[in-house]
């Protein structure tokens, strides 16, 4: 039988490189929305409308790719605490 200490410590290493991601992704999408703040008070005429609209569409698809990958590490949490108490009743994993 497989050992499942490897998988747990796969999951963890998973878990955490997606946190990290998640907190480089929110810091950086805010630096650029800050800058597009900016940028969006002066931007104007029928070029910036068109920009915008998509931007806007951007924005949407950037917040669910966070929301999603949320969803994901939160899974990973709850599947990495389960292995964790399945690990801690395991005699012969001692």
């Amino acid at each position: 039988m497989a050992d499942s200490r490897i998988l747990l410590q796969g999951l963890e290493e998973y878990h955490r490189s997606v946190r990290r991601h998640l907190i480089e992704l929110r810091t950086e999408f805010g630096q650029v929305e800050s800058r597009w703040h900016a940028f969006s008070a002066v931007y104007e005429g029928d070029a910036a409308d068109q920009f915008r609209a998509h931007w806007l569409g951007t924005v949407e698809r950037f917040r669910e790719y966070i929301e999603r990958t949320e969803s994901i590490a939160a899974v990973l949490e709850e599947r990495i605490e389960h292995l964790r108490a399945v690990n801690q009743t395991d005699s012969s994993l001692s």
